[in-house]
């Protein structure tokens, strides 16, 4: 397409617009008019390998000619602490959430206001201002904070109709921000990204590096933000993989950090951020493979095998976890001796316990109404027991730093599924003494979220949804004690009515004859003779062996 206007290191792209192929601007028509030196529908169109886009020069020039005004009133909400704001959020923020390129920071320490976008500097004030309270409570009465984020958005609102580059970093932060409603912001933040061609692949372009770079951390970071907000939310995903072509992060799309950024990631450039990423592809195999509305009616229909499809499904999955957990590198250990890592990776952790949760209580629910068989129920809800148990024993351990430092948007929400995911299984318990087990601990938990939320506010919202649990917990029947002391029972040794098909599952005693190489292999040593609900918790520890249960 000879003849179309070139994009190497120009800024107009930043708010150009990928054309798709079934719209009324063909690109071959688009090509015949650059090659007549004509304007197709009145606009100007670029290529990027085989992509095409359209864009208007005079938005840029019309946002160039308002940036020092809009900087000029922005710079007088927030006085004398600009700088230190932005020094706050490279150490809090940009190691972990790495949206924004280094040159941004440059350009303002040079006062270049030109080159600095409003919104994305409004949005990094917005973010900071926690961590700046956090150093000088009193600035609450004087610094105006609620007119700083209210700046943010009020920009951001009316910047997302026609997007931008740099519209999308400061929606990514300010969704960080809690009393958003992030179902609504990162509906807009995933069709502007369509509309910049982050779904891309864009490797082969002729484009500086920096910018490919930036272009796939920012969409793996909205594929992380989406498929999370698809969990919190119970939702479709809004991006399907079928529709994404972006590679895989590596560490040359890290640009080496700069200013407080550099004392954190030191040699770790981007580590914690690719986890993450990771992390979340194996979250999207757990939503599209149990909670889609095609998975679920597959369940359904399964009958009294559910609980069996689900673990046919769920192995392959909970291998991936467990080699996840494994492979992390030391310095995202929650007992890492490096500490500038370890304050931050409380969010990491969590997002892994919510992941595995997800699992369970898929598996937990298809319990109660497929299957019948009482020793796969015993193992399934042993597997399930001890997740909780390392989830609340991970809450236990947070210190002071790993509270004040920072939390992904979807942390609220994750801590609160852990009071959920007890909650579900003191309900569906089948007997007294595991009811009772589960009751101790959640009070427990209900206590540590009580003492940690002083640190840190955002975990209000789980407290909350425990407090809102209780009264419908408290009004369930009590259940029968069950006889497993009684040592003529064992779930291994009951006789159970048997069709054909469950002959070759069987061991010559009738048990379930397990895959060798299945996790259902790994459970603790006392996971079967133990009675339910008595397993100390002081026995749960985040070893690969309480990872490895699984049923």
């Amino acid at each position: 397409m000879a003849g179309l206007h070139s994009t190497q290191r120009d800024p107009t792209f930043k708010h150009a617009t990928y054309v798709g192929l079934t719209t009324e601007a063909d690109p071959e028509l688009i090509a015949l008019s650059a090659q007549h030196g004509l304007r197709f529908s009145g606009s100007s169109y670029c290529k990027r390998g085989s992509a095409i886009f359209a864009f208007d020069p005079s938005t840029l020039q019309k946002s160039f000619t308002l940036r020092p005004t809009v900087l000029a009133s922005l710079n007088n909400v927030v006085g004398p602490y600009g700088a230190r704001l932005l020094e706050l959020y490279q150490y809090h923020v940009e190691p972990y959430l790495p949206v924004v390129e280094p040159d941004f920071f440059v350009d303002y320490q040079r006062g270049s206001s030109m080159t600095l976008d409003p919104l994305l500097l409004a949005a990094l004030y917005t973010v900071a201002l926690p961590w700046l309270l956090q150093e000088d409570q009193a600035l609450a009465s004087t610094l105006e904070t609620s007119k700083v984020e209210e700046t943010a958005f009020t920009l951001f609102s009316s910047s997302i109709a026609t997007p931008s580059i740099a519209a999308l970093q400061a929606g990514m932060l300010l969704i960080q921000r809690p009393a958003i409603d992030s179902k609504v912001l990162n509906s807009q933040l995933v069709n502007a990204a369509y509309d910049l061609g982050l779904h891309l692949d864009c490797t082969s372009w002729d484009a500086p590096e920096s910018e490919k770079a930036l272009r796939k951390r920012l969409a793996w970071s909205l594929y992380t933000q989406d498929k999370w907000c698809s969990l919190i939310h119970g939702r479709p995903s809004l991006i399907c993989n079928d529709n994404w072509l972006v590679q895989d992060l590596s560490e040359k799309d890290f640009p080496q950090p700069i200013g407080f950024a550099s004392s954190i990631n030191g040699e770790n450039t981007g580590m914690l951020f690719r986890q993450m990423v990771q992390l979340t592809k194996i979250l999207s195999t757990v939503l599209d493979a149990f909670y889609s509305l095609k998975a679920m009616r597959e369940i359904e229909e399964s009958g009294n095998n559910g609980t069996r499809v689900i673990l046919d499904r769920a192995k392959p999955i909970q291998i991936s976890l467990k080699e996840w957990f494994g492979e992390l590198p030391p310095a995202l250990k929650m007992d890492s001796s490096d500490t500038s890592q370890s304050s931050a990776t409380g969010f990491l952790h969590l997002a892994y316990f919510a992941t595995e949760i997800t699992l369970h209580r898929c598996i937990i629910r298809s319990l109660q109404t497929s299957s019948n068989d009482e020793y796969l129920a015993h193992i399934c809800r042993s597997a399930a027991k001890t997740r909780l148990i390392s989830a609340m024993d991970f809450v236990n351990r947070l210190r002071p730093e790993h509270l004040k430092s920072f939390w992904y948007f979807a942390s609220s929400l994750s801590f609160a599924l852990i009071g959920s995911f007890g909650s579900l299984l003191l309900a569906t318990a089948p007997g007294q003494e595991e009811v009772d087990f589960y009751k101790t601990r959640l009070g427990e938990f209900r206590w540590t979220l009580g003492v940690s939320n002083r640190t840190a506010p955002f975990l209000a919202f789980a407290v909350e949804n425990l407090d809102n649990l209780e009264p419908i917990l408290r009004s369930l029947p009590e259940r029968p004690r069950t006889t497993e002391n009684d040592p003529q029972w064992s779930p291994r040794k009951r006789v159970r009515n048997l069709s054909p098909s469950d002959e070759n599952g069987l061991d010559e005693d009738h048990s379930i004859n397990i895959d060798p190489v299945s996790p259902l292999t790994e459970l603790p040593n006392n996971a079967l003779s133990a009675p339910l609900g008595l397993v100390s918790p002081s026995t749960s520890v985040e070893t690969s062996s309480t990872y490895d249960a699984f049923a």
